[in-house]
């Protein structure tokens, strides 16, 4: 049974039934966690930079929401549920193992079609609505990154940008983070949405597979995006 945490207009449900049964009561991981087998978190505000120790400088959230997810994060890692996230999720997700933001490009990134390049060699569209952007914790693997790349000068940052970020052929070009992974706890989130495109498209296939690889146990595991 796969968990999904607010599915607030019925796409992300219609998107996790490809992996199995879908459930939208959260309970059931308070109750009888080992009937859960992936909780899927989904989009929406920004994630509190309380929570990763930055300061607010350009995030709009939902405390009430970050409280209520952290308790269901909480839950799930306790009982060793993989967990995955679509935009605002995956950024939750980043955030709870140790990972930070972006708080704002200053140049247009979501709102549209674009292309990603991901660490298993694959380059297809994908589609996105967010102005904020996953920067990975420690643990964290980045597997795909948007083809067009921005200027660390057009990021919104509290402090100095790890060197992950960057293209290393080009110190100052900011590769921005299309999928995170966090493979010894079973995490996986995509910044995209795949629920908004044909389930037949590229994008939303490599979700699934990697959702299937990552958290699921099922299928070779291709990490770290070159």
């Amino acid at each position: 049974m796969i968990l999904i945490v607010n599915d607030y207009d019925g796409l992300y449900g219609r998107f996790w039934k490809n992996l199995g049964e879908i459930t939208r009561d959260a309970s059931i991981l308070f109750t009888d966690p080992d009937c859960i087998k992936l909780v899927c978190f989904t989009g929406g505000e920004d994630v509190s930079p309380e929570l990763y120790g930055h300061k607010n400088l350009a995030s709009g959230n939902s405390k009430d929401r970050d409280e209520t997810e952290a308790l269901i994060f909480a839950m799930a890692k306790k009982h060793e549920v993989p967990m995955t996230g679509i935009c605002r999720g995956a950024q939750f997700l980043n955030v709870m193992c140790g990972g930070s933001m972006v708080q704002h490009l200053r140049r247009s990134h979501g709102g549209g079609h674009h292309r990603c390049r991901t660490s298993d060699g694959r380059e297809f569209e994908v589609t996105s609505s967010h102005h904020q952007m996953i920067v990975p914790g420690p643990e964290g693997v980045i597997l795909a990154v948007a083809e067009k790349a921005l200027h660390e000068s057009d990021c919104v940052y509290d402090g100095e940008l790890p060197d992950s970020v960057f293209n290393p052929e080009y110190p100052k070009e900011l590769l921005v983070t299309e999928a995170i992974a966090y493979p010894k706890l079973r995490i996986f989130g995509v910044q995209h949405h795949p629920e908004w495109q044909n389930i037949d498209e590229e994008g939303p296939q490599w979700t699934l597979a990697k959702t299937r690889e990552l958290c699921l146990g099922q299928g070779n595991l291709i990490l770290a995006i070159s």
